[in-house]
């Protein structure tokens, strides 16, 4: 957004005319902005090419949503209703995470159905129910598993995610004990760590950290995980500093984390 001869405008078209045409309140988006977005992150990771799983919580537009397919991404959900909204929008399964707290039995049944890549599970509780409704339906059921890493992302206390007194995920202990159980699971394929520290996060350092952290926890569960879900957090600058996450520092510590996996 910027102005053009005192105008505000979105891709060169005044605002005052979309409020003529729409009314008010109305929501406009940038196609050319997001593009941009989503190519500078592709190329700022390309050096090994993550599944790019979006946020559908952060915008469950369904016409926005099949624009980012477009760039080959996946979806990362929180509810039966962002999953189906994912769904729709022409995602495919294979590319979807089932992630957050709180899934219901009814939703869990429904991501089994839809033989998504994986279920991200944030408790003990989490992990027997969806082993129980597997065992039920006679299938095998991806799943991964969120660690609590106790990092502190250095943003608000009421957006972070990651330190041992939020409720997200599970300690070192209860993980290691999630890990054994599903290997003696027949209904349950461990893939995946999952990791999520917090959001609005303009600094790499906090993410070093938390790399730094799972990467001891690997080792110490002896556990080959086919996916490594760093979970996003990655903010943008409100204010007139316009500072932003430093995405080559950020790659090199990933890249160097999984030499280290090889």
């Amino acid at each position: 957004m910027k102005y053009i001869n005192k105008k505000l405008t979105i891709e060169k078209v005044s605002v005052q005319n979309i409020a003529r045409k729409y009314g008010t309140p109305a929501y406009c988006y940038s196609l050319d902005q997001l593009t941009k977005n989503i190519n500078n992150f592709k190329k700022n990771f390309s050096s090994f090419s993550p599944l790019v799983c979006f946020a559908v919580k952060s915008n469950a537009n369904v016409n926005l949503i099949r624009e980012i397919k477009k760039f080959g991404l996946g979806a990362d959900v929180v509810s039966k209703g962002e999953l189906m909204m994912a769904i729709k929008a022409g995602i495919s399964p294979q590319k979807i995470v089932f992630s957050g707290v709180g899934k219901t039995s009814n939703e869990i049944n429904y991501a089994i159905d839809k033989k998504i890549l994986l279920i991200n599970a944030e408790s003990q509780s989490e992990i027997k129910e969806i082993a129980r409704i597997a065992k039920l339906k006679k299938k095998i059921v991806p799943v991964g598993i969120r660690i609590n890493p106790n990092t502190d992302a250095k943003t608000l206390n009421q957006i972070s995610t990651g330190k041992k007194e939020n409720k997200f995920g599970v300690n070192k202990k209860v993980f290691f004990e999630l890990v054994k159980y599903c290997k003696n699971s027949k209904n349950l394929d461990l893939k995946c760590l999952s990791v999520h520290i917090g959001s609005q996060i303009l600094d790499y350092r906090p993410y070093i950290k938390m790399l730094a952290v799972i990467d001891k926890i690997i080792r110490q569960s002896n556990y080959n995980f086919d996916f490594i879900d760093l979970g996003g957090g990655m903010g943008i600058s409100y204010i007139n500093d316009y500072k932003k996450l430093d995405y080559k520092r950020y790659n090199y510590a990933i890249k160097k984390f999984l030499k280290n996996k090889k």
